[in-house]
């Protein structure tokens, strides 16, 4: 398996987007909303792709027992790993992460993947995959949005897949959800083998990213 970002790739200022800060929102934010605050000095999770750590610094700091693993020793993780073969006991973490990470194996290899996060995880496993596709998206803030819908703002999307070149040139993804060879439909079946979707996620203003929220069964 050969390393596709470099690290200097994390902390450039193209890749660290308003984008990139809204997912970072929802991955940290899910976990919170799923354990809960009484369980933050508890709840142990494995972050599998370190990336430039900023996940894993806030969790810490938000009182969570983290440990990282990557595959990319240079990133400095607490354990260098491959995802298919990680070096953990069963039932070794409450929560294993695995956000932007999945995209970077052959889609032959998912099944593995999948296979040993759920094998180390005793309770739920987080995801996010790139979502290939373009759309419209409108959102909608006024005085008192909040009291009248208990959001902070409306959203409105139409999602409309879309074909490019962007994996086969950027050297980095093997594979992305589509409308056409990686169907979402492909995608959740393929999850249901292993897990329960407890929750599906579009960010707002970033439906490139799609989450889940996997519980073990």
């Amino acid at each position: 398996m050969n390393i596709q970002v470099q690290k200097e790739h994390y902390l450039k200022r193209k890749y660290g987007d308003l984008n990139r800060f809204i997912s970072y929102f929802y991955q940290i934010d899910l976990v919170q909303q799923t354990l809960g605050l009484n369980q933050r000095v508890s709840a142990s999770i494995l972050e599998i792709g370190k990336g430039n750590g900023m996940v894993s610094d806030y969790l810490k700091k938000l009182g969570f027992e983290v440990t990282t693993c990557d595959f990319d020793g240079s990133l400095k993780p607490d354990y260098v790993a491959d995802i298919r073969t990680l070096p953990f006991s069963e039932n070794s973490f409450d929560v294993v992460l695995a956000y932007e990470v999945l995209e970077h194996l052959p889609f032959e290899e998912i099944p593995k993947a999948l296979s040993e996060l759920h094998r180390v995880t005793s309770k739920y496993v987080f995801i996010s995959l790139p979502y290939r596709s373009t759309g419209f998206e409108l959102i909608i803030k006024f005085p008192l949005v909040r009291t009248l819908f208990k959001k902070l703002f409306l959203d409105i999307f139409l999602r409309m897949p879309l074909k490019f070149k962007g994996i086969e040139t950027s050297g980095q993804h093997y594979w992305e959800i589509d409308g056409f060879d990686y169907s979402l439909k492909k995608v959740r079946a393929l999850l249901e083998k292993y897990f329960k979707i407890v929750k599906e996620v579009r960010p707002v203003l970033n439906h490139y990213h799609k989450f889940f929220i996997l519980e073990k069964i």
